[in-house]
């Protein structure tokens, strides 16, 4: 994980990598990781940490990605 925005490209080049990024309060990006924790979707910790989006002083983003094959 990392806690620099810049480092983290939502777009990935290989077309095997599926990128999820959830943009909003923390409290509700850290409600929806964990509603897809508990759906069995993603697991809690493979989340970026929250970053704080850009000229938007109350919303965070996380990023997740997964190969799929």
């Amino acid at each position: 994980m990392t806690d620099n925005p810049a480092l983290i490209q939502p777009i990935n080049p290989d077309p095997r990598i599926l990128t999820l990024l959830v943009i909003g309060t923390e409290d509700n990006v850290r409600a929806h990781i964990l509603r897809q924790h508990t759906l069995g979707v993603t697991e809690a910790g493979a989340w970026s940490k929250p970053m704080p989006m850009p000229h938007c002083a109350d919303k965070v983003m996380c990023v997740f990605n997964r190969i799929m094959m």
